[in-house]
């Protein structure tokens, strides 16, 4: 039975704002969540990422996004929306690996219902810390992903769907 609502938080440390997933990832992790809630750092993996499916009833995917937005504007879309990549979006520098995972788990029918939100980036930089853009809108973008995690809850507690 699928009962569990995953979190996955990927990006690369070591690029600025390309961690911001990451970042955000760890700063759930360091709360209180409902128990059928997983938070995973999933950094830089791609078809790696399909272990992770297993009872996943829900996932959500946090991720820097590049749309040529101003730096920290957040983002909310659904797997098939990636179709309009590279014209719109651009899942940062591991979107192949995204990519290919989402459509190979489309394709081998694993993929729970998916919300991937995004942040758009100032720099990618060498370095661990997030620009003061994005750090600027972390909580935010937090206060996003905990709402999308609630009204899953909800739809598990009720036995309805989370999708």
């Amino acid at each position: 039975m699928k009962d569990k609502i995953l979190v996955l938080g990927v990006g690369n440390l070591i690029l600025s704002d390309e961690g911001a997933g990451v970042h955000l990832a760890r700063r759930l992790q360091e709360i209180e969540l409902p128990a059928c809630v997983e938070v995973q750092d999933g950094g830089t993996q791609g078809l790696e990422l399909l272990g992770y499916m297993d009872d996943v009833a829900k996932l959500i995917i946090v991720d820097c996004v590049k749309a040529g937005e101003e730096p920290g504007s957040i983002y909310r879309f659904e797997p098939d929306a990636i179709d309009v990549i590279p014209k719109k979006y651009k899942i940062s520098f591991h979107d192949l690996g995204i990519y290919d995972f989402l459509r190979i788990a489309q394709a081998m029918e694993v993929l729970p219902p998916t919300v991937i939100f995004g942040i758009e980036p100032e720099t990618f930089a060498w370095g661990e810390s997030l620009s003061p853009s994005v750090e600027a809108k972390m909580d935010k973008l937090e206060g996003f992903v905990l709402g999308e995690i609630e009204v899953s809850v909800r739809g598990l507690e009720v036995g309805g769907a989370v999708g």
